[in-house]
């Protein structure tokens, strides 16, 4: 007579997730796991492969606007945070940290944030939004205000004010020969 199956899990039978090869983990910390779960959940436990993976990490935070920002782990791995999407209002968030940062979009900035976009902080940016705020283009610093005409940024190649305007800034020997529409103006890097 046959065993019926039972649904009693055997211990042995689960799975930890330090048996999965490198990728596959590293792929899980950079996709689907939040910056602050993965820094309570995986850092503190001072496993030698398991901290490798994470410190080869490359980060796109999204931190929405119901979320509570914890500056603790943001600092501890921004110079790994390549993608920024803010959505709520952090007056502590230091900008000039993020030194491998390639795109930042901001909704709700901070003077102090708006001041610390800057080429020499963040030498790697290529994308910049700050989104409809409470600052109008005349409020914005000057090396924001005048990025068209002299951007600082060597790697920049899309700037957004806060109005909705779409700068594209074009390298020298990427001239644009296609007709532009109203919303969106080239301008040649220096």
């Amino acid at each position: 007579m046959a065993k019926a199956p039972t649904s009693e899990l055997n211990i042995n039978e689960i799975g930890h997730i330090e048996q999965l090869p490198d990728e596959i983990i590293l792929y899980l910390f950079e996709n689907y796991i939040r910056l602050v779960d993965l820094y309570f959940a995986f850092y503190p436990l001072n496993h030698r492969r398991i901290n490798g993976v994470i410190n080869s990490a490359r980060f796109y935070t999204n931190i929405p606007s119901k979320d509570i920002f914890h500056i603790k782990p943001f600092s501890h791995f921004a110079s790994q945070i390549i993608s920024l999407h803010l959505s709520t209002f952090c007056n502590d968030l230091d900008l000039s940290k993020l030194v491998n940062l390639r795109s930042l979009h901001i909704e709700k900035p901070t003077q102090t944030q708006l001041t610390s976009i800057r080429a020499e902080f963040l030498p790697n940016l290529l994308y910049l939004s700050l989104s409809h705020c409470w600052y109008n283009v005349h409020e914005l610093p000057r090396h924001l205000k005048n990025m068209a005409e002299s951007c600082p940024f060597k790697n920049l190649r899309y700037y957004i004010l806060p109005h909705g305007e779409v700068i594209r800034l074009l390298p020298k020997y990427d001239r644009l020969d296609s007709k532009t529409d109203n919303s969106q103006k080239h301008y040649e890097l220096n």
